[in-house]
């Protein structure tokens, strides 16, 4: 199977809830990281020690449990608070599982530098932290940055140069201030051709946002992104 037949089959799993793992495996891992860290982290382990990928973990596992969190908050089934709590506890259970999937991380670098901003003070980095452990297992530098307004944006882009700019959409609120954000990350970027990614729930729900917002790439199954990214890349060097 080719590079792209194989993004195409990851991002159509992703999109219909596939992977590894059965429902019902996702339900108990998202009630326990309402209830309880040391019994989601503890279903975790199992899976490891049962012999599953880390990479299906992350993908199959985690990623789809923070999605069914977000399908019960929309659905009133969970109020807010107990979908932070979750996905937090998603969070956590990623730094903790971190060095182990590093350890087949590419040590050399690749010459690529990425930042990975969750939306302005927005209580869900889930996604951003984990797209970021994909593109630093391929070999790249990267930043990953909660801000608390536009002007933590600038401060970063001004003082560092990144060949991809990735920005969380947790919500259909503040799209003009976000397509505002981003038009400004543009202008303020060291790097002229720098390349804006969005990720997260409402781009899933929303295919043409990418235009709706100006960015240049959506973020979707975070293997995938990191190798369109750096395709993406790849091409403008060659047009260069």
């Amino acid at each position: 199977m080719g590079l792209f037949q194989q993004e195409n089959m990851s991002l159509i799993r992703a999109s219909a809830g596939l992977g590894v793992f059965g429902l019902r495996d996702i339900e108990i891992l998202a009630e326990a990281c309402i209830c309880q860290y040391g019994a989601a982290l503890a279903k975790v382990h199992a899976w490891l020690g049962a012999g599953v990928d880390i990479e299906d973990i992350y993908l199959d596992g985690l990623a789809a449990a923070a999605r069914l969190l977000g399908e019960w908050w929309l659905s009133d089934r969970i109020d807010f608070v107990k979908v932070t709590i979750g996905v937090h506890c998603l969070q956590q259970i990623l730094y903790e599982l971190s060095p182990q999937f590093l350890q087949r991380a590419n040590q050399k670098f690749n010459g690529y530098r990425a930042i990975f901003f969750s939306t302005p003070n927005s209580q869900h980095g889930f996604g951003s932290v984990m797209v970021a452990e994909f593109f630093r297992r391929e070999g790249w530098k990267v930043s990953n940055v909660a801000p608390e307004s536009e002007s933590d944006v600038v401060r970063e882009l001004t003082q560092q140069w990144f060949e991809v700019v990735g920005f969380s959409v947790c919500s259909d609120r503040g799209w003009p201030a976000l397509k505002s954000l981003i038009l400004k990350a543009r202008q303020v970027s060291l790097n002229p051709n720098v390349q804006i990614m969005i990720g997260g729930p409402m781009v899933d729900l929303n295919p043409d946002l990418a235009a709706v917002l100006g960015a240049d790439l959506i973020g979707g199954d975070a293997r995938v992104s990191q190798r369109l990214a750096r395709q993406n890349i790849k091409r403008l060097e060659l047009a260069a």
